[in-house]
C-alpha cells in the first residue's frame, strides 16, 4: 500500500499541483484533518455526532490511510477543497467528455462528490460546448391528418435531374403527387405550374416547403395572400420539417433511375402507378382524392370510395401521435423559455477554429419546437428549431440578454419566413440553482437490499 501511495503522490509533483502543496493544504483543512486525526486514533462510536462532511469519510474507514502527510483512499489521493478547482482543471486538460474523465480521476484523485463536480465542469466549458456533437433527434412530430383531400400541399424542388429540374407536391391527405420538369426554378415559373394543378383540384388552404428563395419571395408571398392560402416554412437546414415532400423526391428519382424509358414517358408510368397503388389505409391516392380509381392495366374490382378510407386514416393518424418511433425515441428533456442561455447551431461558412456552436440566449418561443435566439452579446437574431439548439450551462452574469423581440415577423438573419407552428410552448417545472438531483425513495422503496448478507471473513496477517 505504501508504494502505491508514494507513487499516486509522485505523479502529482509534475503537475501544477505538487505533493508539497496538498500536504500543507490538508492539514489546512478541517475536514481532511480531522478525518486523519480520526485515522491514527480510531474512530468515535456511531452514535458520536461529528461533522457531516467528516461523517461521509467514515463508510470508507477501512479504505483509508495516511501516506506522507496525504490522506489515501485506497490508492487515490483524497483533495482538499482548496485544490479541487486546480484538479478539475487538470482532469478536463484533453477536453475529454464526463465518462473519461471520471475514469480517469478514479485512478489518481477523490473527494466526495468528484463525479457531480466533473459533470458541472464538462457542462461549463465553452470550447466543448462550442464543438460539440448535434444532439439525439427527438420523437417524431407528426403532422395533424387534413380533414379533407387538397387541403395541405408539401412542394419542393428536384434540381439538375437528369439534365432539367423538376417541381413536386404532394398532397397530405391523399398522397396524391404531381411532378413537372421545368427549365426554371423561379418564384414565376413555380407559380405558373402551380396553376395549371389548381385548375383541376382546387385551390388548397395550406402550402408547405422550404426556405429556398422561390418560396421566400415578396412575389410568391403576395401570391398567396390573393388566393388566401397560408404558406408554412419550417426552420433554416432542418428539411425534415418538409419531409412528405422530401421523401417523394427520393422515390422520384429512385424510380426514374431504374426505367429504360425516356425522362417524359418514364415520368407518366411512374405517376399512374403511383397513384394507382394503395397506401397504409388501403386506398389508393386516386381513391382518396377523386374518390374513383384509376384504370390501369393492372386493375381492381373493389370500390372504394374516399369517406370509407376517412376513418382509417384517422386512427391511423392518432396512433401515430400517441405512439413514439422506437426507432427515434429519446428522452425528451430539452425544454426551454426565454432568457434560457443555450448554444446555437451556426450554419454559415466557418474556418476550422470556428466553433460549431455559438453562444446565444433564447429571445421567444415561435412555437413547441421554433425559437427566436440572439447571440450574445449583442449579435444577431435567429430563428432555430428545437434540434438545432443546445443547452449552454453558465452563470448569470454570463448572459447579457438584448432588445426583446415583440413580433414573430421581425427580420432573422437567415430569411424573413413564416413559423411552422403557433400552439403556445409548454412551461417546465425548474428547481432552483445549485438543488442536487437526489432520488426520492418512498417508504415502500427502500434504497438498500432487504436480504440477509453474510459477515465478511477477513483474513488476518
Amino acid at each position: 500500500m505504501d508504494m502505491v501511495c508514494a507513487i499516486k503522490v509522485l505523479s502529482l509533483q509534475v503537475q501544477p499541483v505538487d505533493a508539497n502543496i496538498l500536504r500543507q493544504e490538508s492539514g489546512k483543512d478541517p475536514v481532511i484533518s480531522t478525518v486523519m486525526r480520526y485515522v491514527r486514533e480510531g474512530w468515535p462510536p456511531k452514535n458520536t455526532e461529528i461533522n457531516e462532511d467528516v461523517n461521509k469519510f467514515r463508510k470508507l474507514s477501512d479504505s483509508l490511510n495516511i501516506c506522507h502527510g496525504c490522506l489515501v483512499h485506497g490508492s487515490r489521493v483524497v483533495i482538499p477543497q482548496s485544490q479541487q478547482s486546480k484538479i478539475l482543471d487538470l482532469l478536463h486538460l484533453g477536453h475529454f467528455g464526463m465518462e473519461r474523465m471520471k475514469q480517469l480521476a478514479r485512478t489518481a484523485v477523490y473527494w466526495p462528490g468528484i463525479d457531480a463536480a466533473i459533470e458541472m465542469a464538462t457542462r461549463r466549458c465553452d470550447s466543448c460546448g462550442e464543438h460539440q456533437n448535434k444532439p439525439s433527434k427527438p420523437p417524431v412530430h407528426p403532422w395533424m391528418l387534413p380533414e379533407k383531400p387538397w387541403s395541405r400541399l408539401n412542394l419542393d424542388h428536384a434540381i439538375n435531374f437528369m439534365g432539367r429540374d423538376w417541381l413536386v407536391i404532394t398532397d397530405a391527405y391523399s398522397k396524391y403527387p404531381c411532378i413537372h420538369p421545368t427549365s426554371s426554378t423561379s418564384s414565376r415559373a413555380t407559380l405558373d405550374l402551380l396553376e395549371e394543378d389548381f385548375a383541376h383540384f382546387g385551390l388548397p388552404h395550406t402550402l408547405v416547403t422550404d426556405n429556398a428563395p422561390t418560396f421566400t419571395s415578396e412575389e410568391f408571398q403576395s401570391w398567396c395572400k390573393e388566393r388566401r392560402t397560408t404558406h408554412l416554412t419550417g426552420a433554416p437546414y432542418h428539411p425534415a420539417t418538409n419531409g412528405a415532400a422530401e421523401r417523394l423526391v427520393q422515390t422520384f428519382k429512385q424510380a426514374l433511375r431504374k426505367f429504360s424509358l425516356p425522362p417524359k414517358r418514364a415520368l407518366q408510368e411512374f405517376l399512374m402507378q403511383y397513384r394507382r397503388t394503395p397506401t397504409s389505409c388501403g386506398f389508393s391516392s386516386s381513391e382518396l382524392l377523386n374518390s374513383r380509381q384509376l384504370r390501369t392495366r393492372i386493375d381492381t374490382l373493389l370500390p372504394s370510395p374516399a369517406h370509407i378510407a376517412q376513418g382509417k386514416q384517422s386512427k391511423e393518424a392518432s396512433k401515430s401521435q400517441m405512439t413514439p418511433d422506437l426507432k427515434a425515441v429519446v428522452k425528451v428533456t430539452r425544454q426551454y423559455k426565454a432568457g434560457d442561455p443555450v448554444y446555437a447551431l451556426y450554419h454559415g461558412p466557418r474556418r476550422d477554429k470556428q466553433p460549431r456552436w455559438v453562444p446565444a440566449v433564447i429571445k421567444k418561443s415561435l412555437g413547441t419546437r421554433c425559437f427566436n435566439v440572439m447571440v450574445i452579446p449583442h449579435g444577431p437574431v435567429w430563428r432555430r428549431h428545437w434540434e438545432q439548439l443546445q443547452p449552454r450551462y453558465t452563470t448569470d452574469e454570463d448572459n447579457e440578454p438584448g432588445e426583446e423581440v415583440d413580433t414573430v415577423s421581425e427580420l432573422v438573419t437567415d430569411h424573413p419566413m413564416e413559423i411552422l407552428e403557433t400552439v403556445p410552448q409548454t412551461r417546465r417545472q425548474t428547481k432552483p440553482k445549485g438543488t442536487p438531483s437526489v432520488p426520492e425513495y418512498g417508504p415502500d422503496n427502500p434504497s438498500r437490499s432487504k436480504r440477509t448478507r453474510k459477515p465478511t471473513e477477513r483474513l488476518c496477517c
